[in-house]
């Protein structure tokens, strides 16, 4: 795992919560073993996995890039990055060029774009998702597959009208 990323995906099994139990129960020290987080990338043992974090994907989508056959896993991961989290495409916009594109980022990092469920599978040591990739449509053919009409740019285009 890289240097500057900390992924601790199991409680840590000495603490509660960070505090050392002592005889007289949990006396405010802090746990040397997870440095008072209570949680831990070192289990030793059997140790309850933590919760999954609010802003990773529940679920790999349908067209997730972890999946078999996805065209990041058949580029041998060239579009896949090293060093960051991975995050899901599920809800960016898409551009006219068909790549996806966020509204906003802040160090370039996307604002309000969740963790891919696949890349915090493969980093967590989960099992990957086993159902292989399908391709989600985008563009006018879909859009209007989807809902009954093509996009309205498109169609204010094709009619000689200024979106």
């Amino acid at each position: 795992m890289p240097d500057g990323l900390l992924i601790l995906p199991f409680r840590c099994p000495f603490c509660v919560a960070g505090i050392a139990p002592s005889e007289k129960g949990l006396d405010g020290e802090r746990c040397h073993h997870c440095s008072g987080i209570g949680l831990t990338d070192e289990p030793c043992g059997d140790a309850e996995r933590a919760p999954r974090p609010p802003g990773v994907m529940r679920a790999p989508c349908g067209d997730c890039a972890y999946r078999p056959g996805s065209p990041e896993l058949e580029a041998n991961g060239a579009q896949l990055p090293d060093d960051e989290p991975f995050y899901c495409h599920q809800g960016i916009p898409v551009n006219a060029s068909g790549t996806y594109t966020p509204v906003a980022t802040f160090q370039g990092l996307p604002l309000g774009a969740m963790v891919c469920a696949g890349w915090w599978a493969l980093q967590t040591g989960e099992q990957l998702p086993a159902a292989p990739y399908r391709e989600i449509g985008i563009g006018p053919e879909y859009f209007e597959k989807r809902y009954g009409t093509g996009p309205r740019a498109l169609t204010d285009q094709q009619e000689g009208r200024q979106p």
